[in-house]
């Protein structure tokens, strides 16, 4: 069977043409060969796509022959030859150069009508698409993915990190869309952070990297940066604020963990407008092990004191914390540690395990002067629906750290690449980068 594949291309001006495009060979005769190969469709594609390039920098030239202000006609300088890298294949092209005319002043004698368009001599599309591809697999993986797919040129892991790079550069260097309503309620950010495996020449075995999610009634904005790597990681998170519709005024809502430099980073873009929350899963797990180290002391052989004295207090520190009894939570574990230190000159196992608890104890209450200002009434926030913990960053590190830089990934990273990969990612996941959006690589 014999397939013949014809191209009609009618030009603006409404002159029509043909061309034969491709020609098959296909047996019908073997019934494990039906319909087309992948070979034929990449071949297919790389045809048609030379073919309406072709034509589309022939119409632009013409386009260009008459100078604009005068209507005379320009003259053509010379004809150079430029590559342009696209999905379907990297196309030598024959491009022309005019003369300037003469009633326009400018430097130089010659200009070229399509040098906006092959500046980087590769198309936005397939700059987004190998940084999608990049922020999703590893490098020489997303350049097997697309030399298998599509027709396009030999592709080289440097490559697609390169075009990884300069995506992220554009992005953070990209004017955020102007919010047209003001959200009635500040956004919340989740924010926390993830520990990458550093390249040795840095002489650290990791690097922080800073993840989170900001959330509004009715929109959410994943975030990602290197602190160390980031030109200005105060302008990158306002500009994620002013997108979700904050008016600047009232103070933004931070939950985490309690790591003062994660807030630090939402005051900075903020002006100080922040309202910190401390994490209640942080403060629930660390009262569950002062309760399991109570348990554990009055269990003990020979233990010397009362048990209801040490477990009381123990079994409601969190209900006090819940429901925003601080200064009640701190007495309690105030006379914890004053018990738990009585003990110290008990026999040895009621030692050893007074001293585990007064450790726990210790912990708990150093955590909670640390962050006196960020403990809330829990209880009250659950009931109105407002979120209390910081589960949504903890999302986001899996999505945006771990998936792509975690420990199994068995990569190493400087903070500029992990910086590049973060931002890229983020944007990935959030449906802000994708094919049929070329404008940020434009």
């Amino acid at each position: 069977m014999d397939v013949r594949i014809i191209v009609e291309i009618t030009a603006e001006t409404g002159v029509k043409r043909m061309q034969e495009l491709h020609r098959l060979g296909l047996s019908g005769q073997c019934h494990g060969d039906l319909g087309l190969k992948l070979e034929h469709g990449k071949a297919l594609l790389a045809r048609l796509q030379r073919v309406i390039l072709k034509q589309q920098i022939k119409e632009i030239s013409d386009a260009s022959r008459n100078c604009p202000c005068c209507g005379r006609v320009r003259p053509i300088h010379d004809y150079r030859t430029r590559t342009l890298d696209t999905l379907f294949g990297r196309v030598p092209l024959k491009v022309l150069r005019r003369r300037k005319c003469s009633c326009r002043a400018g430097k130089g004698d010659a200009f070229s009508p399509l040098a906006r368009a092959l500046r980087d001599r590769s198309t936005p599309e397939l700059k987004i698409l190998q940084a999608e591809l990049g922020a999703r697999y590893s490098f020489r993986e997303a350049a097997r993915i697309l030399e298998t797919f599509l027709p396009c040129a030999k592709q080289h892991n440097t490559t697609i990190r390169n075009r990884l790079g300069k995506v992220a550069k554009d992005i953070n260097d990209a004017e955020p869309p102007v919010c047209e309503t003001v959200s009635p309620n500040p956004p919340t950010v989740f924010i926390d952070g993830a520990h990458i495996r550093c390249r040795p020449e840095y002489q650290k075995r990791h690097l922080d990297v800073v993840v989170g999610k900001i959330e509004t009634r009715d929109m959410c904005r994943r975030f990602g940066l290197a602190p160390k790597a980031a030109t200005s990681p105060a302008a990158q998170l306002r500009r994620d604020l002013d997108v979700l519709g904050w008016d600047g005024q009232r103070p933004v809502t931070v939950i985490s963990d309690g790591e003062a430099a994660l807030p630090n980073l939402i005051r900075g873009a903020t002006n100080g407008k922040v309202q910190h929350i401390l994490d209640w899963w942080h403060i629930s797990m660390r009262v569950q092990h002062v309760e399991n180290a109570i348990k554990g002391l009055v269990r003990v052989e020979n233990f010397p004191g009362v048990p209801v004295i040490f477990t009381k207090p123990a079994e409601t520190l969190r209900w006090y914390l819940w429901h925003g009894k601080i200064q009640t939570a701190g007495t309690d574990l105030q006379w914890l540690i004053a018990d738990c230190a009585r003990l110290s000159k008990a026999d040895t196992r009621v030692r050893d395990a007074a001293s585990r608890a007064l450790s726990r104890c210790y912990d708990l209450y150093s955590y909670l002067a640390n962050n006196m200002g960020s403990l809330v009434n829990y209880g009250r926030r659950y009931r109105r629906g407002l979120p209390i913990s910081t589960s949504r960053a903890e999302g986001c590190v899996d999505d945006i750290g771990n998936a792509r830089m975690g420990k199994r990934r068995r990569m190493r990273w400087s903070p500029q690449g992990a910086h590049n990969v973060a931002v890229t990612r983020a944007a990935v996941l959030d449906g802000r980068l994708s094919v049929s959006n070329a404008k940020i690589a434009a």
